[in-house]
């Protein structure tokens, strides 16, 4: 009997010693990185794609994007929705001013052609 009360305590005692370890090692959450806040762009012009339900007009935005390339222009590509829907911001500071009114004009002439494609801005 007395070894039998040995044998449970010395259970019981490691039992709750464990215990004890474990709250010690469990991990506090680890905070959620916060991303950087991107920095806004003025778009002198956004050409938009959009979509019905069959993709953008890829043959207009690559024509486009080519038109914005070959400049050497800077500007941002985001995607939009989940069938490719994209904008393209174009600051065109690289431009002067009668160079931007020609190029904002082609912008628009080309994207007239094409399905669900606008030209926004000055």
């Amino acid at each position: 009997m007395k070894n039998y009360i040995i044998l449970f305590g010395s259970v019981l005692f490691l039992g709750l010693g464990s215990c004890k370890h474990k709250q010690k090692t469990q991990e506090s959450p680890k905070p959620v990185p916060v991303a950087k806040a991107e920095v806004p762009v003025h778009c002198e012009v956004t050409v938009s794609f959009g979509s019905a339900g069959s993709g953008i007009d890829g043959k207009k935005y690559d024509e486009i994007k080519k038109m914005v390339e070959d400049k050497k222009l800077k500007y941002t590509d985001k995607q939009q929705g989940k069938e490719g829907e994209r904008k393209l911001c174009l600051p065109l500071t690289e431009l002067t001013a009668s160079d931007k009114s020609n190029f904002i004009e082609q912008l628009k002439k080309t994207a007239s052609s094409g399905q669900l494609v606008s030209v926004s801005g000055d």
